[in-house]
């Protein structure tokens, strides 16, 4: 492949030999993310050298070629898009989950719009990069707060737009005044936990039921993060570890 085989943004560094740190969409049950490249230990990332990075289809480059790329047919939306490009992946990706949005309204009896108990299977392909999940996600939120009517599924409070103005007396000091109340889109089975921007897997929650569930959920997700950031740390103090050997799973 062109290009230098440090320059993969999977890479823990930009040493010759490098941790690979590509991830998958889906998290372990310790909250940490699932490798999709890994050594004999599932939770310990493969070294990559020139060669495997010559051979690796999941490869993606710090910085890319200006005006690079054909134009392909997007099989989903019928129009074109770039070879490779974030804006057919989001289309791809965008096609499943209004797919999936489908199959949950056939499937739920009248009246119900997501699983209360939440999901963790995917809308879209298991190595849909993080980046065009975070730029699809104000679509899909928007979508969710259309489907649920911009009403809370907990407490049922009606809102009828995405945000309202409401009056807080707490405010100015004590003299009141009015702020700005935006309804959120909660993840039933927390992403740290395996859950998936699955349309069953979300539901409109106003400002203060949101709050209940994320003052709930913080402990166990300071864990979780404190948990990843310390094996970075590891790895990064152990750059003569020997190889492990290779192996590859995408879920």
């Amino acid at each position: 492949m062109p290009g230098s085989s440090t320059r993969c943004v999977h890479r823990l560094t930009d040493d010759a030999v490098s941790y690979c740190f590509l991830q998958s969409s889906r998290f372990l049950n310790d909250g940490s993310r699932q490798l999709v490249f890994h050594g004999a230990v599932d939770d310990w990332p493969i070294r990559c050298d020139a060669s495997l990075a010559r051979s690796c289809t999941f490869r993606h480059e710090r910085v890319e070629e200006k005006n690079g790329g054909r134009m392909v047919p997007c099989p989903c939306c019928g129009r074109k898009h770039r070879e490779g490009s974030t804006a057919g992946a989001i289309c791809v990706a965008w096609h499943g989950f209004k797919a999936a949005s489908k199959e949950l309204r056939e499937s739920l009896s009248s009246g119900r719009r997501f699983y209360p108990d939440g999901t963790t299977t995917l809308p879209y392909s298991i190595d849909t990069p993080d980046l065009v999940r975070r730029l699809l996600w104000p679509r899909i939120k928007a979508s969710v707060l259309r489907r649920d009517a911009y009403i809370c599924q907990d407490c049922g409070e009606v809102f009828g737009h995405p945000r309202r103005k409401s009056f807080d007396p707490s405010a100015r000091k004590g003299r009141g005044g009015h702020r700005w109340e935006s309804l959120e889109v909660h993840h039933i089975v927390p992403r740290y936990r395996m859950g998936s921007d699955h349309p069953g897997n979300l539901k409109t929650l106003c400002p203060d039921c949101h709050a209940k569930y994320t003052q709930a959920q913080l402990p166990d997700f300071v864990g979780a993060a404190k948990r990843q950031k310390e094996t970075i740390r590891m790895l990064r103090k152990t750059p003569d570890e020997p190889d492990l050997p290779w192996d590859a799973s995408g879920d």
